[in-house]
């Protein structure tokens, strides 16, 4: 596909690795300051087809808006997210297509302890896998989502 002002071909952009990638859109999407940049992002990261489940559950599109949304512990965001462990396999020298795979644990959520029922900070432990597949055949920009999410996860109060 030509450009059409000069009559070249659009210069394929040089994209982050899958982990980058995957570690920035989590970032965007858990500690993002209002609730309306956290759907953006969640929008930016998931198409609305995405095959997704949690702890062996099937997870709607529309329900992983609902989960963010309700870990926020208040308008103005205070989640953190913190990587441990993390692999990648690209299928692509370009990082267009491929597998990220990782563990990390979400700070910042409070919420009744399930003994007392006081209001208390909690850590969200999460093991995610997913597919990442490039949405468009233009290289001049990206066009990456995560098409399969498998994740579990476990809430823990903090201590």
């Amino acid at each position: 596909m030509l450009d059409q002002v000069n009559g070249t071909a659009p210069q394929a952009i040089q994209l982050s690795t899958l982990g980058q990638w995957s570690e920035e859109h989590m970032a965007a999407i858990f500690e993002a300051v209002t609730e309306e940049d956290a759907l953006k992002a969640i929008a930016d990261t998931f198409p609305d087809d995405v095959r997704a489940s949690l702890n062996g559950s099937p997870l709607p599109r529309s329900m992983i808006d609902k989960l963010v949304l309700i870990m926020r512990p208040g308008p103005q965001g205070g989640l953190k997210v913190h990587w441990k462990e993390r692999a990648e396999v690209p299928k692509d020298l370009g990082h267009r297509n491929g597998a990220f795979g990782g563990f990390y644990y979400i700070t910042g959520i409070r919420k009744p302890h399930p003994e007392t029922g006081e209001i208390v900070p909690f850590i969200r432990y999460k093991t995610v896998t997913v597919k990442i597949e490039s949405m468009s055949e233009d290289l001049s920009y990206d066009s990456r989502k995560i098409t399969e999410l498998v994740f579990v996860g476990s809430d823990k109060p903090a201590e």
